[in-house]
Parts: C-alpha cells; structure tokens; sequence
C-alpha cells in the first residue's frame, strides 16, 4: 500500500463504534479514478450509509485498515531482532535502559510490555474492531457482489493476520467478532485458547480465498488468494512448532506441509537478483503481498521516525540503534560453503579459506546486500547529483589531512572514520552509542539521500511472504517429518537463486537442522522472523541471552601503506550482560495490565507473570 493519507475523522455508527475514513490519493487500492473521488461531498457531510454503500469509500475504507498490519520495525527500534543474537540495541549500554534492555534482563511485565510492543494489542484490536464493523455494515450494502465480494475477503484476511499476530506474542486472546456498546461489560470478555484462536484464523482464510482475486489481478498491495494461502500455512507452521505442540503431533506438520506446498506451486519463482527484493518496484514474481513505504505513509502511520534512522550508521546522519552482531556477521559463508569461523565464533575454520584481516572477501553474496562494513561503497543520491559514499569505522586519524571544520572544542582535528565511536564534530554528526560493533545492517536501508532523517522519500520494501520463506519453511517441515534428503532440496533451491549460487548443503542429524536455521538468518534477516522463530522453535537460551557482546574492538588504517585496514576482534565492554533466559514462560508476552484490570477479573493473565 502506497500513498495513504490518514483523515481522522471518527464518526460514530451503531454501537457508537469509531471508523476511521481514509482518502486515496494514488494509491493502487482504488480502481477508480480520482476525479470520481473529489466530486464527493467534504468528509464530515458523508452519511454512514454511503461509506458502505459507494464503492470509492468503501475501498478508502478497507485501504485504512490495512495500518492495522504492522512493519518490521515496529515495534520498538528495529523491530524484536535486537531482543536476539543477531543485533544490539542502544539501550544495551552504559545503563541508558527502556523496554528492550528490560526484556534483556527478564524484567518484561505486564506494565512494561505495552512500550515494548508499542501497544500492539490495542493496535490490534483497534482495526479488528474496523473490520467488526465492516461485517456488520455490509450485509446490508447495494454494492454489486463483483465489486464488493473481493474487499469482504481482504478485511476477513485482515482480521485473519491480526489475529495471527497477536498469538504469537500473547498465545490465546479474546475472539470477538462483532461490535459492543460501550459499557462496562464490554471488556469482560475472556480470552479463547490458542488452538481457538489458531482455528479462527484458518477458518477466515478459508472463507477469504474464494473471494479474493488471483496474484496479478489484485492492485498491488491488496490481499490475494495466493496471500491467503500463505497466512495459513504460515499459521499451520506456528502450530506445529515446538511451542504449540509439546507432543509434536505429526498431523500438525502434515497439515502445515500441504498448505505450504500450495503456496510453492502457487506460480512464484525465486527472484533472480536478491537485493531488488527489499527495494521499488515490488518483485512481483517472488513476493507475495509487500508494502511500500514512503515519505507519506511512514512518517503518518507508523510512528515517525522511518527504518533508516534506526539503522543508518550514525556518521549518515541517523541513530544507528540497531547494530548487528559478531554473531550474525559470523553466520554468512564463504563462497566454498565453509563457515569463517567454527561454532565458538572466535576460532578461525581452517579449510573456509577466511582471513580475519581481509574478513569481506569471497563471503555469501547476500552478506553484500546484509551487512554495511568499513570500507562498503554505497551510492547517494542528493537531487540531481550523484556521489559514492564509503562506511568509514576506522578509529585513528590520518596525520596529514585535517578536517575541513578544525575547531573543536579548540582543538585540531583529524580523518578519523566518519561512522566511528571516536568521530564527532558538532553539525556533521548527531551521537554515538558505545554498543557499535564495527557493523550496519545495509538489506533494507535506502541511500538514495545523503540523509536518513524524516524529510525524504524512501523505496523500502516491505515483504510480509515471499516464496523464498516457504521454501524454507517446506524444508523445515520436512526434517521434522524426517525427510531430510527433501529437506536438503528445499534449502538448496533457495541457496541457488541466480544471484547466490551458493554451495549445495549435504548436512544430516543436528547438524542440518543447525545449518536451516542458520540458512533462515541469512536469506529472511530483518524480515520480522528471528525472534518470532527462536520462540516457536523454544530455542532462546544461548541466544537471546546472547553473552558476551562480541564484535570488531578495533579498526585502524595504516597511512603509510595505503590505507591498509588492522582488524581486532572481542568483546564489546560497553555493553551491559544480558541475564539469563528467565524460563518457559518468557516464550509468551503478558497480557497488558490496563488490560487485564479493563476486564474485570475476566481476562486471564498469562502463567509466569
């Protein structure tokens, strides 16, 4: 979805239950043009009965409730990937605190998990609530079925997803379905099981295929058949996990295993080129339902500040609050298929052919697309001119080359590198945490500005499914089934997408289900997988209580031989010790209080809080 302005505009309709209207304005959503659309009357004149029964509105409608569908980064900075192995967040050092340091140290509660989602349940049920009312209204539209039966199958996907999403942070929640008045009894509403919940989304989807249009035939952006089929083999997948099935019911994967081959013979391919995935126009052969994100829709909608700016190194102007791991660096192959390093992470591997000092050479051709390090070229666009841009973190200055600003703080300063710790000049870059680790995640930054601020356009692409997920997910089923040479396939197919061509994995045992999970951090990093999959998996020990901190300590050039980079290799001391894993029950988030104390007594608290 691309292009949406919010207008909010709440006007009571039965069972004083807000909707929110949404003008188009270019957007892919509305088939019809936009002069139709300005010939109506100013919003605020617009009876209840014509938003349900004008099909400009009515999609206006729909468009808006599609905000209900969060992105990657959000909640919180970056999204949950900081609360894993593969990333720190700024919090985590030097005591400086919030809801993510608090997660880190087994301090997530019922007060504090709201700011850690940034509110996701209430979020969540706000357009569910959209969505209630839609049902409602609609039976009763005179809008012809042709026009309104695929919209009715986007909000029952909708809904689907915005339910699937609040299960698999809270587990069981409250299914409500219709619209309540707005009493106290409104909130005494107790919460259903997980299974129900689970059931309740396949039945909507169930319900939504049929409605909703092919792949191609939808604008871009909206719900399809095909993104139906996804959400339900996604869902499936969840509840075979681990998690959702102590007792690794082998139906459970069989079920999940023929939904997901649906969506592989869906008719999608794997993109040829792996970075044009994360970036405008949408890779419409792989990608399966994405959103776009502009200057527009990110700065109204979703929380201000956009993904840049959280993992912009911060010599671009930016936060960097995000900075990956040694760990996840450490996670890319060499181009042989070897790991650089052995399972410890601090050992070199012997027969990879890495070199510590020359540690970005002959790697996975996706840790170009993932990983921004010293001396990594990036284009920048400002207007009409064009220039490269090098990631500097080299920390010493060169002796001969002044900075073009030599007063500071009176004193004469040097080239150091632009991204490093020990680079500030007041004007030229904002501020620095201690957590940097000589890394930027690069995947889903645009640098097309010389800045990362608010005031310009972004080409982000957001992917919600893809084809290469469910060929990952295929195999992850298969080893659970104890298919391992299908497995071995499925991985491999996506390691042989044309611009990859990586090496054929030929692992068995642990050591395959080791090397999966590894192949998921490569191809789906920050595409809002890694923490959701250490929780359904129950694999978090070790990993989210990720300790010690490790990453580049040092980074020097040597001036008298080029510019030649020194490498040196530890602990990040800055940053604080994550605590140990507090138990079983942290795999679920506690409900918030408000909550809880909203209900009366009739929403249950999940067990460990």
């Amino acid at each position: 979805m691309r292009n949406l302005i919010n207008i909010n505009k709440l006007k009571n309709l039965k069972n004083a239950i807000p909707i929110l209207l949404v003008v188009i304005m270019g957007t892919t959503l509305v088939s019809s043009c936009n002069d139709d659309l300005l010939d109506k009357s100013p919003l605020y004149a617009i009876p209840e009965e014509d938003v349900f029964n004008d099909p400009i509105f009515l999609n206006g409608y729909v468009a808006s409730t599609y905000n209900g569908i969060k992105v990657h980064y959000m909640p919180a900075a970056g999204g949950l990937i900081g609360l894993t192995d593969l990333a720190f967040i700024q919090t985590q050092t030097n005591g400086i605190g919030g809801p993510g340091e608090e997660y880190l140290q087994g301090g997530m509660t019922p007060e504090n998990v709201d700011a850690l989602t940034n509110g996701l349940w209430a979020h969540q049920y706000k357009y569910i609530t959209n969505v209630n009312v839609f049902m409602e209204k609609v039976e009763s539209s005179a809008i012809d079925p042709a026009v309104l039966d695929p919209l009715v199958g986007q909000m029952l996907f909708l809904r689907a997803y915005m339910y699937f999403e609040l299960s698999r942070h809270f587990g069981g929640v409250p299914l409500i379905t219709q619209t309540f008045s707005l009493t106290e009894e409104s909130y005494s509403v107790p919460r259903n099981t997980y299974d129900e919940v689970a059931a309740f989304v396949l039945s909507e989807v169930e319900k939504a295929i049929p409605l909703l249009k092919n792949h191609g035939e939808a604008p871009s952006g909206a719900a399809t058949k095909q993104a139906a089929m996804a959400l339900k083999a996604r869902m499936l997948l969840y509840m075979a996990s681990p998690l959702n099935n102590p007792n690794n019911d082998l139906s459970k994967w069989q079920a999940a295993e023929a939904a997901t081959k649906a969506v592989i013979d869906a008719g999608f391919t794997l993109h040829p080129d792996y970075f044009e995935l994360f970036h405008d126009p949408v890779a419409e052969d792989e990608i399966i339902l994405a959103r776009s994100y502009t200057s527009l829709n990110r700065v109204a909608s979703q929380g201000g500040w956009g993904y840049n700016y959280d993992f912009w190194p911060s010599g671009f102007d930016a936060n960097q609050r995000v900075t990956p791991t040694q760990n996840f660096v450490n996670t890319f192959q060499m181009t042989n298929g070897e790991y650089p390093y052995l399972e410890d992470g601090i050992t070199v591997n012997p027969i990879s052919g890495y070199d510590d000092q020359l540690p970005n050479l002959n790697r996975d051709p996706r840790y170009y697309v993932n990983v921004l390090y010293s001396g990594a070229v990036v284009q920048i666009f400002d207007g009409s001119k064009s220039a490269e841009r090098a990631y500097e973190y080299w920390e010493d200055a060169n002796p001969d080359i002044p900075m073009e600003n030599p007063d500071w703080n009176g004193e004469t300063i040097f080239d150091f590198g632009k991204d490093s710790k020990s680079f500030w000049v007041a004007g030229k870059t904002p501020f620095h945490w201690n957590i940097q680790t000589g890394y930027a995640f690069k995947k889903l930054t645009d640098f097309t500005s010389p800045r990362a601020s608010w005031d310009h356009d972004y080409d982000n692409v957001t992917s919600y499914f893809r084809l290469g997920e469910f060929l990952l997910n295929y195999a992850e089923i298969q080893i659970a089934l104890g298919n391992e040479p299908l497995a071995r396939e499925y991985i491999n197919r996506v390691r042989k997408r044309e611009s990859v061509n990586m090496p054929d994995v030929t692992e068995s045992g642990d050591e395959l289900v080791r090397v999966y999970r590894n192949e998921r951090v490569v191809e789906l990093n920050l595409e809002d997988s890694r923490f959701y999959d250490l929780m359904r998996w129950k694999a978090a020990p070790g990993l989210v209580d990720l300790n010690p901190a490790r990453g580049i300590t040092s980074l020097k050039k040597d001036w008298s031989d080029g510019g030649k980079l020194s490498y040196e290799y530890g602990e990040i001391t800055t940053a604080t010790e994550r605590a140990p894993w507090p138990g079983d029950y942290y795999y679920l988030m506690p409900i918030p209080i408000d909550e809880i104390n909203k209900s009366d007594g009739a929403l249950e608290q999940n067990p460990g809080y």
